[in-house]
């Protein structure tokens, strides 16, 4: 077994900090987490997960989708042991959720499917942006030709944040409730993880670890260095004004695909949550765009 607490004091401080937690039978989890200097976080502190917020909405669109599609998935940590009724869902058109149609220019007779939007494999291309401005819709957004990909869909996989934000509108559209609530009801809540998206649903926010970027030989914070001590809140600090919601008409604005925010003993709990998921993938097979990543399924 390597010394993992020096292979974790190895990656500081080119980044500012890292972590690794671990789950053994019978133990008590233990935590390894450095930090660059002047900085601190302890197994509770929150972060910016990124793109491990993808686990949790693929997990909300799968439950939120499954009543639309007739299924019943039971809610928090054993959701995937029921993941072949999943098949049921991914083949579900998005139009049929969102309620307008959307087709990929280059294959106006291909419905996109919810499956397609999980796998990354919808024809969407990141290229064209995914953060939509104030004021803007999803339904306006897709119509622009640049956040298209040359590839139909599901034909090729093609990394996809802007397919993620799709996929929790149509989790709104089919349940008619805000993405952030959706992921407490059916996710975060049921594995007791102080966490939420954009900061929805979590009261303290006072420990937690701004996203740093490097200005040479200094951290710079980017995102959260201030936070909004209530409500749903913007990478900037401010507030976000939910008065004028609705449902799948943008749901960027609690950031889908990569705006959870957790601590290291919450990504802990959420891996341990997966034990005994025996992967049932949407896609399998290289990306067009150099990803590593050999297959996709809900999120993973």
């Amino acid at each position: 077994m390597p010394d993992l607490a020096a292979l974790v004091a190895g990656l500081v401080p080119q980044f500012a900090m890292a972590g690794v937690a671990v789950a053994r039978a019978g133990a008590a989890p233990a935590f390894h987490i450095v930090c660059a200097p002047g900085l601190t976080a302890g197994p509770d502190t929150l972060w910016r997960a990124a793109s491990l917020s993808k686990v949790v909405t693929g997990r909300v669109a799968l439950q939120a989708l499954a009543g639309r599609a007739g299924r019943a998935f039971a809610s928090g940590g054993d959701i995937y042991a029921q993941m072949k009724g999943g098949a049921v869902v991914a083949d579900q058109a998005v139009e049929s959720f969102l309620g307008w149609p959307l087709r990929h220019p280059g294959a106006p007779d291909r419905p996109l499917t919810v499956g397609q939007l999980a796998s990354h494999t919808a024809g969407l291309d990141d290229a064209g942006g995914y953060l939509l401005p104030p004021g803007a819709t999803l339904r306006d957004w897709l119509a622009r030709p640049d956040v298209w990909a040359p590839e139909p869909p599901g034909v090729a996989a093609r990394y996809s944040n802007l397919g993620t934000v799709l996929l929790a509108a149509c989790a709104e559209a089919a349940t008619g409730r805000r993405f952030d609530q959706l992921a407490q009801q059916m996710v975060l809540g049921p594995l007791g993880l102080t966490a939420g998206f954009n900061w929805s649903g979590i009261a303290d926010r006072t420990d937690r670890l701004p996203v740093f970027r490097r200005d040479g030989d200094r951290f710079v914070a980017q995102i959260d260095a201030d936070v909004a001590p209530v409500g749903v809140c913007g990478p900037d600090g401010h507030s976000i004004d939910l008065s004028g919601w609705q449902a799948g008409v943008n749901p960027g604005v609690f950031s889908p695909q990569g705006g959870l925010r957790l601590s290291l003993r919450g990504a802990l709990a959420l891996a341990q949550s997966l034990a005994g998921w025996t992967p049932d993938w949407l896609w399998t097979g290289p990306s067009v765009d150099d990803d590593p990543m050999q297959g996709y399924g809900w999120g993973l």
